[in-house]
């Protein structure tokens, strides 16, 4: 099943450039070559002039594919059973492109069989063979799970989102300062600056002057952002995958409970509130609740970028789902 339209691609400025050296190579290159034809005189038969070949556009054609079935194997190999009228080529940049989209979330393909739906766009060239193409939804049942991608332009970042809207092109995590020079460590026996006595501290202290921007380490949602004992202005953010971060001693806060926040929006600014000797970040990390090292965390956790509550990502969604319903269902002996 498919649907075409008609779409015309520009010119392409190489043609011009082609032109210019064919110029030169017949000796015509001067920089007289391309001047205005004297008056009088048509443009074929004035001295030192250059007629350049008529422009002609070149039509393309963009069809949507839907393709499915039950296969084994690569992806690349299930293309051979359930897609076997595409040409070789064809079957071959689609299956690249599963590959990499699913590579996040399913192992070893279709390994041990399952089903898959593919619908993609391709564009052709006016001899018939493929030029590009682009996945625009797949579902792959494998496993006893069903693995659903949607692509979704966020902004101006194209990319792949599951069913419920996370990215599966996951970044990695930030740090909370754009320069981060540590002065105390993750140390669960330190002794306290202030207390004088030996408490764990949960976090690193990161060295900054005073009203230097705080950055969320990942997207997130503030769970807190208030005054708490000696933690003074405190920011906690919420994150998808299971972790807190906390930002302490902050002179002031950018941010207010409940709110989203991305990777890199300024939450706070440095100060030197509650139980604190002079202007720092207080920096802590926590899974399900307890203390883990932030440098270890910053340097293997990602965060998911997530989209699911954007109306135009639920439209889009919505779109895709319907024509991957329409995907047909071939069975055929491998």
């Amino acid at each position: 099943m498919s649907r075409s339209r008609q779409a015309t691609w520009r010119h392409d400025p190489s043609t011009l450039v082609i032109a210019l050296m064919a110029a030169v190579v017949l000796g015509l290159g001067s920089a007289a070559a391309f001047a205005e034809p004297r008056q009088g005189l048509p443009a074929e038969e004035a001295p030192g002039t250059f007629a350049l070949p008529a422009v002609r556009a070149q039509p393309a054609h963009i069809d949507t594919l839907l393709i499915g079935g039950f296969a084994r194997g690569t992806f690349r190999g299930a293309l051979d059973v359930i897609a076997s009228d595409l040409s070789e080529a064809e079957r071959e940049m689609v299956g690249r492109h599963l590959d990499k989209i699913f590579q996040p979330v399913v192992e070893g393909a279709l390994e041990n069989g399952g089903r898959l739906k593919v619908a993609y766009e391709r564009v052709r060239r006016p001899d018939g063979t493929t030029r590009s193409i682009q996945v625009l939804a797949a579902q792959a049942a494998v496993g006893g799970g069903l693995h659903t991608l949607f692509f979704y332009e966020h902004g101006d970042k194209p990319g792949y989102y599951d069913d419920i809207g996370q990215s599966l092109d996951p970044r990695a995590w930030a740090g909370p300062l754009s320069v981060m020079q540590v002065t105390s460590g993750f140390n669960m026996s330190r002794m306290h600056p202030i207390l004088r006595r030996v408490l764990p501290h949960n976090g690193i202290d990161y060295a900054a002057s005073y009203g230097t921007p705080v950055r969320a380490t990942s997207d997130g949602s503030v769970s807190f952002a208030a005054v708490r004992g000696g933690y003074g202005n405190l920011v906690e953010v919420q994150h998808p995958n299971g972790y807190a971060t906390r930002y302490a001693h902050l002179s002031r806060l950018a941010v207010r409970e409940h709110q989203a926040v991305r990777q890199g929006d300024v939450i706070g600014y440095v100060g030197a509130s509650g139980l604190a000797t002079g202007p720092h970040l207080h920096y802590e990390v926590r899974r399900k609740g307890q203390p883990v090292d932030p440098a270890l965390a910053m340097a293997y956790e990602q965060t998911t970028e997530t989209v699911g509550y954007d109306l135009a990502w639920r439209n889009e969604r919505r779109a895709l789902a319907r024509l991957l319903a329409r995907t047909p269902t071939v069975i055929r002996r491998q």
